[in-house]
């Protein structure tokens, strides 16, 4: 973020969490097994980001009650939310630029897959829109920085590792 001009905001995009951007915007997600979705729209001159907790609600009731807010808790309903929330109509999809980063393995156990989940249900939810994932990083143990330069049109991801310190401390 480096050089950025002082007029440049940065949304901080947390769990569960949407947020759109203009021209000058940079919209921010720290990742692990949860997975960002970013829409870069240069013809529309926005972009945004999804943080999404799990694939899909459980229930038929849970999933009515989160159709009637935008939210990303889901990757079910963050991507026709995000879309929504971004003034998108179906003609204007082919002109979307799709990332997708995230869902690590960040728990031991082999039950809990989520990460694995959570990037299934974008691929499918994103396939279901006829959106198409320009560039992916996903799986793997260790957590992701997204973020998404409105005014160049570019995003960024970076891999979170635990330093030297946090591995000595972990064994302890």
């Amino acid at each position: 973020m480096n050089g950025a001009a002082i007029d440049d905001k940065l949304l901080q995009v947390g769990i569960g969490q949407l947020k759109v951007a203009g021209r000058s915007g940079h919209l921010q997600a720290v990742l692990g097994s949860c997975i960002g979705i970013g829409f870069i729209w240069e013809k529309g001159g926005r972009c945004g980001l999804a943080h999404c907790l799990l694939p899909e609600p459980r229930d038929a009731c849970e999933a009515a009650s989160c159709q009637m807010q935008a939210s990303a808790r889901y990757v079910s309903q963050a991507v026709p939310s995000l879309l929504r929330l971004m003034g998108a109509r179906e003609a204007d999809y082919p002109d979307i630029t799709v990332v997708l980063a995230g869902g690590a393995s960040m728990f031991s156990s082999k039950r809990l897959c989520v990460g694995q989940d959570n990037a299934a249900a974008a691929r499918k939810y994103l396939g279901e829109c006829g959106l198409s994932v320009r560039y992916c990083e996903l799986g793997g143990k260790y957590g992701r920085q997204l973020v998404i330069d409105c005014a160049h049109h570019s995003y960024s991801i970076k891999e979170i590792t635990p330093s030297r310190q946090d591995t000595l401390h972990a064994h302890h």
